[in-house]
């Protein structure tokens, strides 16, 4: 870029999300039952802008059915809340017992109290009955190992259950296990069934993991168009992995023109949601500006997505304090954020502090530790981490 330049030894990365779709955007481990976002107010629905260009038409006004998962992409993942989560409405809410919903509500409001213990204690009995709701909840549970031993297979059992009884959030679920290989054999083409049955149905993840699966051309044969209107579908609801994912098509050309006012639209809108990837995409627009107000807003973003632990806004922060980019030149903050980055594993960071233990810039000049971290990026031993919770999930 013609901004500020980053020397060898110190790049700044992008986001992978910039050339990676990710993959199903999904409910966590550590996140698994609440779907809703944390506050007691849903996210108003992203609204397109009013000069937002036309996408090409497709063949059909229907995006085609089921595509393999990308396998390599990160996941966008929801945290936990202590309010106490919506029910999503099935066929079967309708001939529930009213002791059921009773026992239900019950089960939910302990879990918003934190007490998982009896959480499993009231809905285990409710999904043993055959209540899809229940069976949803109880697979979350040992999902993320709450009031349980945390159980993978028992996990997707239970979601089996719920889906196949209509739960869509189950279905959902169940389709990023199989895309992950996570308590049952790894299973693209059923992944892809679930998700679409929970895409028709509005659930944003699975319209997200659509999008990116007809992006990627896995298991069908690729088609920007139908990736496109995924993406969108989930993107209006207020879904923070779907808008970067829209501002990704728009800077690119995904299924229509480029454009870069709405590219910043989407990622912004995204950013401002918490969104680390969509944060960093938007540090670095703004430090390609190379103005003094663009670096410094730059900064500003860079920080905003390193505080939640995201390494590629690690690794640019740390590249801004080494160049002086917006901020007040400082090798040894620099080093301190480039050691943040590197021990998540994230290569990029590792080789830049290496370059700095041979230089001697903001740490004792050191060829051993130069050596041992470069040795880390190349070897690859560890993965980049994906990013950090989405704050807003439907």
């Amino acid at each position: 870029p013609a901004a500020a330049k980053t020397p060898p030894d110190a790049p700044i990365a992008r986001t992978p999300s910039s050339t990676t779709p990710p993959v199903a955007a999904k409910t966590p481990p550590d996140a698994p039952i609440v779907r809703t976002p944390s506050s007691t107010t849903p996210p108003v629905a992203a609204k397109t802008p009013p000069d937002a260009p036309t996408a090409r038409t497709p063949s059909s006004t229907t995006p085609p059915a089921a595509a393999k998962t990308p396998p390599d992409a990160p996941t966008a993942r929801t945290p936990s809340s202590t309010t106490p989560p919506a029910v999503v409405k099935t066929p079967a809410d309708a001939e529930r017992p009213e002791d059921t919903t009773t026992s239900l509500a019950r089960g939910l409001e302990a879990y918003g109290r934190g007490d998982y213990a009896e959480t499993v204690a009231i809905i285990r009995p409710l999904a043993e009955r055959g209540d899809p709701t229940a069976q949803s909840r109880l697979a979350a549970l040992y999902e993320r190992g709450a009031g349980v031993e945390q159980d993978f297979s028992e996990a997707a059992r239970w979601y089996r259950k719920a889906a196949e009884a209509g739960d869509a959030l189950a279905q959902q679920s169940l389709g990023s296990m199989l895309g992950e290989g996570r308590g049952v054999a790894h299973d693209d083409a059923e992944a892809i069934v679930w998700w679409t049955r929970a895409a028709e149905h509005g659930v944003a993840a699975a319209q997200t993991s659509l999008g990116n699966a007809y992006y990627a051309g896995a298991g069908v044969g690729k088609d920007d168009i139908a990736a496109l209107q995924w993406w969108r579908k989930a993107a209006v609801q207020g879904f923070p992995p779907a808008q970067e994912r829209l501002a990704f098509a728009y800077a690119h050309g995904v299924g229509l023109e480029r454009s870069d006012k709405q590219a910043m639209f989407w990622y912004r809108s995204a950013a401002e949601q918490g969104l680390a990837p969509a944060q960093v995409e938007l540090a670095e627009r703004y430090r390609r500006g190379s103005k003094p107000d663009t670096l410094t807003e730059s900064v500003r973003w860079y920080r905003i997505a390193a505080a939640q632990g995201y390494p590629p806004a690690q690794h640019g922060l740390a590249g801004a304090y080494a160049l002086g980019a917006g901020v007040k030149q400082d090798y040894a903050e620099a080093a301190r954020l480039y050691r943040q980055a590197a021990e998540q594993g994230y290569a990029p960071a590792q080789k830049a502090l290496a370059g700095l233990y041979l230089k001697g810039e903001g740490v004792p000049k050191s060829r051993d530790e130069a050596e041992r971290w470069m040795r880390r990026a190349t070897d690859g031993a560890e993965p980049t981490p994906a990013a950090p919770p989405s704050p807003v999930a439907r």
